[in-house]
């Protein structure tokens, strides 16, 4: 008997969801434990730099990371991670515009502190 199932005493669980049509499709599967992997690796950059926060949350669904300026509203950057053109990259989640591909994790990060810094003033 599977957890979802009705037992004497115990609580009741929902089935689990049905596959997604686009799953039972051929295809190359897509890992996505990369995306969360790029975006940690992003947001160690951000150690060293005083002045800024990282903090990662989701938004539709998908994890992303927020650089935040200490002591500056509004100036926060949501970065994303997706895969484009063959490869992952970084992108600005409320502008939609891309960074650089992700595994130029530098370039990432001195290109999301230079906009910060722009922003700031």
């Amino acid at each position: 008997m599977g957890a979802h199932e009705r037992r004497s005493g115990a609580r009741v669980l929902p089935p689990p969801p049905p596959e997604p049509e686009v799953a039972r499709r051929p295809g190359t599967p897509m890992p996505q434990r990369e995306r969360i992997t790029y975006l940690v690796r992003l947001s160690e950059r951000f150690v060293p730099i005083t002045g800024l926060l990282t903090a990662f949350t989701s938004v539709g669904g998908y994890p992303v990371l927020n650089v935040i300026p200490h002591r500056i509203s509004g100036r926060a950057a949501t970065i994303g991670c997706c895969y484009r053109d063959g490869q992952w990259w970084f992108y600005n989640v409320r502008t939609d515009a891309p960074i650089c591909p992700a595994n130029e994790l530098d370039a990432a990060a001195h290109h999301i502190t230079t906009a910060m810094r722009r922003a700031a003033r």
